[in-house]
């Protein structure tokens, strides 16, 4: 949300705790909810600094939430909503369209896999027939170094 703000006084937690009338742990667990949905409100030097449009949000809310059946997140809500505060929050995707949805990456995600198995499987060859060639030619250097061996005891007596 995109907010212009003006030369209008700010408040800190404190200030607005004592304007509504509420604890300053209440404010804190308000604005946790509002964090949640994703609205912010001004810092200024790193803390909070309410507007007067804030502290009538706040009032709204504390009005809404007073409703024996309402609950804080819908408060929170209901509030945000009707202050334009957040878009409204698209309609549940049905099943049907998440498994037409999902269908493409499983496909997609088989298709790296078995692409991983098989660049592993021809890196594991290539490791053995590596191992094979290395082994070869440290038997035919021992093979070298024997014959040398065995032609050099002719040449010492």
């Amino acid at each position: 949300m995109l907010r212009v703000i003006t030369a209008e006084a700010a408040y800190t937690t404190e200030e607005l705790a004592d304007i509504l009338g509420l604890p300053i742990s209440t404010i804190r667990k308000y604005n946790f909810h509002f964090a949640k949905i994703g609205v912010q409100f001004t810092k200024k030097q790193g803390r909070l600094a309410y507007t007067n449009d804030d502290v009538t949000i706040f009032h709204e809310l504390k009005r809404i939430y007073a409703h024996p059946e309402m609950t804080l997140e819908k408060a929170v809500i209901t509030v945000a909503k009707k202050f334009n505060l957040v878009p409204d929050t698209p309609p549940n995707i049905s099943t049907e369209k998440q498994t037409l949805i999902l269908e493409p990456l499983e496909v997609q995600m088989k298709d790296i896999q078995s692409y991983i198995d098989a660049k592993f499987e021809e890196r594991e060859r290539q490791l053995i027939s590596m191992a094979r060639e290395i082994r070869a030619l440290k038997k035919a250097q021992q093979q070298k170094k024997s014959f040398y061996k065995w032609l050099k005891t002719f040449f010492e007596k």
